[in-house]
């Protein structure tokens, strides 16, 4: 059965508010050296964005520590001391999230979207939040807003719907593009930025190839160079197929340089629903390869399915059509079934240390024992020629280690995440259900990397409870 849109909301990475309003770092400082490492101290940080839908916003950070994510936890909103704005119904901040060094002083950032926030008299204009990182964790913000004009006369752009952290221009500096319901589509911002609102200069990513609506954007290491590349997912205006269109990281960017068409469901049902994205080095051949996730395509059995584009020196390879994956493909544990949602949420990352990216893929529908919609995670192992079925594995709440149990609704699988938590050069697995506990809603689990793979042994698992949060929605819409 379909997720829907509960009163949880969303799931990302960070760490800490306290601390004044700093000067910006001079140029000379050494950069983060992980992008979600908020206080220093070489833990990545998790952060668990939730709410009501449409408001009620906020962001929940537990701290990282030699074991994952540990107990010192901080909650933020726009009502917090030095977040710039206040807490308003629609704003959606939190719908979006990533982070980086975005000032050059050491300390990772954290960019907080809020694509429903008005900026005067003109709604739904959006804007990007950046909650500065140092020693003592996230302490104040500053508000950058579209550098470009609106299209329509008095109606916003919902700027930063999506936004994603890079070096896009090859300029050893932390860049951020955010889409835009505009001809802009996506806008680069460019780093470094400073406290008082600064920055390198933008961008239009835009042009009449694609509809104003960008459905996801995906960022990462694509042709093998330093600069980091982006894949814009949308529609093309002359039919309706979901595209994949790659902009190559360097003095180039803002220029498309190439496009591929994703696979559809079935041919009469060409309508993209819901699709999440990853990039990942499936093969090992130096080049990322992007996997679209489409558990929420509009069909009529809405199974579920991921098409892989394998990368090459030039972005996508065309000499290698997208390759599909389904729970009939050979390998793969459980079969194709009506509504399980294959592919709903997906993330990649190296989960036993091989040196190849594997591929996490959440069925949240899945029935299990005789429940509807508890949900498991498949684990597609990269190797040698890519990603294939062999040897994948499942997970649910009836793993050994996972803590809960197959409940109706639980809906495990519903968001993924795949970092190294841990610091043993593997991935660990975080994972978003949708289940009651008692009065709370919300359970994020931590499945832990291995030698062998993704393992329930020593895994964790945080609820509001746990987190000692009097906030009772601790959602799961989204990992970043």
């Amino acid at each position: 059965m379909r997720p829907t849109r509960t009163a949880a909301v969303a799931a990302v990475l960070a760490a800490a508010l306290t601390g004044p309003l700093l000067t910006a770092a001079p140029a000379s400082a050494a950069p983060a050296k992980l992008a979600d490492d908020f206080n220093g101290d070489g833990y990545r940080d998790l952060v668990l964005a939730g709410g009501r839908y449409g408001k009620d916003y906020r962001i929940t950070v537990v701290y990282g520590t030699s074991s994952g994510p540990g107990t010192k936890v901080q909650t933020i909103h726009q009502n917090s001391a030095g977040i710039p704005g206040s807490v308003e119904e629609g704003d959606g901040w939190g719908e979006s999230v990533t982070s980086a060094d975005l000032d050059r002083d050491g300390y990772a950032d954290l960019v907080v979207a809020s694509p429903g926030e008005a900026v005067g008299d003109l709604q739904i204009a959006g804007g990007l939040t950046v909650v500065w990182g140092g020693a003592s964790g996230l302490g104040s913000g500053t508000v950058y807003h579209s550098p470009i004009a609106p299209e329509y006369a008095g109606s916003g752009d919902s700027f930063g719907r999506e936004v994603v952290t890079g070096d896009f221009d090859g300029d050893g500096d932390a860049d951020l593009v955010a889409s835009s319901d505009s001809r802009a589509a996506a806008v680069l911002l460019k780093g470094p930025f400073t406290r008082a609102g600064g920055h390198g200069g933008s961008q239009s990513l835009g042009g009449s190839y694609i509809y104003p609506y960008v459905m996801r954007l995906a960022a990462g290491k694509v042709d093998g160079d330093a600069a980091t590349d982006l894949y814009i997912l949308g529609v093309d205006q002359e039919d309706i197929n979901l595209r994949a269109y790659y902009h190559r990281g360097g003095s180039g960017f803002a220029t498309r340089a190439a496009a591929v068409v994703v696979p559809e469901a079935t041919p009469d049902s060409p309508g993209p629903g819901p699709l999440t994205t990853a990039i990942g080095d499936f093969d090992k051949d130096g080049f990322g390869d992007l996997a679209v996730g489409r558990g929420g395509e509009y069909t009529d059995d809405n199974s579920g399915y991921v098409a892989v584009q394998y990368g090459g020196a030039n972005g996508p390879n065309s000499a290698r059509k997208p390759v599909k994956f389904t729970q009939d493909t050979s390998g793969v544990p459980g079969a194709v079934e009506t509504d399980d949602m294959f592919g709903y949420s997906v993330a990649a990352g190296d989960v036993n240390g091989d040196g190849y990216a594997d591929l996490a893929v959440g069925s949240p529908g899945e029935d299990l024992a005789g429940m509807r919609d508890g949900g498991a995670v498949t684990v597609l192992l990269g190797r040698a020629g890519g990603l294939s079925g062999t040897g994948a594995k499942a997970y649910d709440q009836g793993t050994s280690g996972v803590a809960g149990a197959v409940e109706k609704d639980d809906r495990f699988g519903f968001t993924l995440k795949l970092t190294d938590y841990t610091r043993d050069g593997r991935a660990d697995l975080m994972v978003g259900t949708v289940e009651w506990a008692g009065e709370t809603l919300g359970m994020v689990q931590m499945l832990k990397g291995s030698s062998t793979g993704t393992t329930g042994t020593g895994s964790k698992s945080y609820t509001v409870s746990s987190l000692k949060q009097s906030y009772s929605d601790l959602g799961t819409w989204m990992f970043s």
